[in-house]
């Protein structure tokens, strides 16, 4: 009786005893090529920059939405636990009442002056209500967002087991690998876009992308997803040995990445992968040194010989951004003769009082360029001169500020807080969700004096990150009890 009990009871066991070797569930496989070609697509595209990559981008992306859907239909019956991180979309919804109402209030109105279109500000009907210069603008970005969004949050909904979600990375770290050694032989070979097949309209551009700074936040994302990797492999690989190991190809992979910022002439970019390189190289050299040390060896060699990788690395970097280098060093002189600095300050001044303006729900998303003719009017002659104005504010933080008010940026804050409450009652979240992490906190970081997030390819790699390193840090699966710690993956 009692053997026919431990019988049944190892074999109601055995599902959950091994579920790396059972095959993906439809939805989870969705989901991943849904993510994976999202990324690929807006990567390749000019960074999603394009009127028609938008389009493109928001129409792929809203089968997020529809994953998501099918997702709750399929799990609502198993009372798990699978659906708990459906609470944390409320952030979302409650943003997307306050950008729809202000689309019923505009407060801009289209005039036309010498046959061309131009909109004039006349004012909200309901000066209480939120308000948008433009409410199809409004309606474009608000779209993508939410494609994008839902895309990456069914990453944490849908997966199982965090070995797909390192699949992705390792595909997407590899995608990254190929754009910038595509991007190193265009900057060596030829002047523009595609080797030269696309006119660039900004002379600063790297591989595919038009803005390098914009380059700079996409590859320093997916820098942060191979360092990761590489410290994941080095504590479940025995032997630590780099020949014939994925460690070596991950490394050697990390360093190409790590080069095409000062290759692409981003200043600031090159400074963001100092930072990471820097953490990178100060873990591995306190990893090497106690593994060396427990095992009664001697640390020199290796530790050495990652020296040389970086500082090979470093000098190539260099010599091939030589010209580039050199011609930064100059813009960055006369930049500072002439007085730019003071001119972003008194750009980051004017952004500000257009958030003072309106504190609670801003002047409308995606209308920053529209509101600031309030604070720098352009003149309406055919033939005028060059004049101080911008299309982004050169700091997502306060744009947003002046677009969707505090209430809307709070809201937008949440939508990233509220995924790290499991995380917070962590002990250890590993060296994957660490770098994860850390690489999504550096482009915040750079997001308070650079507009990373106006492009579509790194709004859609920092979500994939995010969202992956949320999935990757919970060691239980949504289960509960018995069979969610028997269902943890490795």
């Amino acid at each position: 009786m009692n053997s026919r009990h431990r019988q049944t009871e190892a074999s109601s066991d055995a599902p959950w005893r091994e579920p790396g070797r059972e095959l993906l569930h439809g939805l989870e496989v969705a989901t991943l090529v849904q993510v994976g070609v999202l990324l690929l697509f807006a990567s390749w595209a000019f960074g999603g920059g394009t009127d028609w990559a938008r389009l493109l981008l928001s129409c792929w992306g809203s089968l997020g939405g529809l994953i998501t859907l099918a997702s709750v239909l399929h799990f609502r019956r198993r009372g798990d636990g699978r659906l708990r991180p459906l609470r944390w979309l409320w952030p979302l919804a409650a943003f997307n009442v306050l950008v729809l109402v202000s689309c019923l209030n505009p407060s801009f109105s289209e005039r036309f002056f010498a046959g061309q279109s131009l909109l004039a500000y006349t004012g909200a009907a309901h000066s209480w209500l939120p308000s948008t210069a433009h409410p199809p603008t409004s309606l474009e970005h608000l779209w993508l967002f939410d494609a994008v969004y839902l895309s990456c949050f069914n990453l944490v909904l849908v997966i199982r087991r965090r070995r797909a979600l390192r699949g992705l990375l390792v595909a997407a770290c590899a995608n990254g690998v190929a754009l910038s050694i595509f991007g190193t032989f265009q900057n060596l070979t030829s002047d523009g876009l595609y080797f030269g097949r696309v006119p660039s309209p900004n002379p600063r551009f790297f591989s595919t992308f038009v803005y390098a700074n914009h380059w700079a936040a996409f590859i320093l994302l997916f820098m942060a997803a191979c360092a990761g990797l590489i410290s994941y492999q080095a504590r479940h690989q025995p032997d630590n040995r780099l020949a014939g190991s994925p460690l070596a190809m991950g490394i050697v992979s990390l360093l190409l990445m790590a080069m095409t910022p000062t290759i692409g002439g981003s200043r600031s970019g090159t400074l963001l992968v100092m930072i990471l390189l820097g953490g990178c190289v100060g873990h591995a050299f306190i990893r090497i040194r106690r593994q060396r040390r427990s095992a009664g060896e001697s640390a020199a060699l290796a530790v050495g010989g990652l020296a040389l990788c970086v500082v090979l690395a470093a000098g190539t970097a260099a010599y091939l951004g030589r010209v580039t280098l050199r011609e930064r060093w100059h813009d960055t002189q006369g930049q500072w003769q002439a007085g730019m600095t003071g001119e972003r300050l008194k750009l980051y001044a004017d952004t500000w009082h257009l958030a003072a303006d309106r504190p609670f729900s801003g002047w409308g998303l995606g209308c920053f360029d529209k509101a600031l003719l309030l604070a720098r009017p352009r003149p309406l002659e055919a033939r005028r001169q060059y004049e101080h104005s911008y299309v982004d504010a050169h700091s997502d933080w306060l744009q947003s500020l002046a677009e969707v008010g505090f209430v809307g940026t709070i809201l937008i804050g949440l939508c990233g807080l509220l995924p790290l409450q499991d995380l917070w009652r962590a002990r250890h979240l590993g060296p994957l969700t660490a770098y994860l992490l850390a690489g999504c906190g550096l482009i915040l970081l750079y997001a308070g004096v650079e507009f990373p997030f106006g492009n579509p390819a790194v709004m859609i790699a920092f979500w994939t990150c995010f969202f992956c390193a949320v999935r990757h840090g919970r060691r239980q699966d949504f289960l509960s009890g018995r069979n969610a710690s028997a269902s943890a993956e490795p």
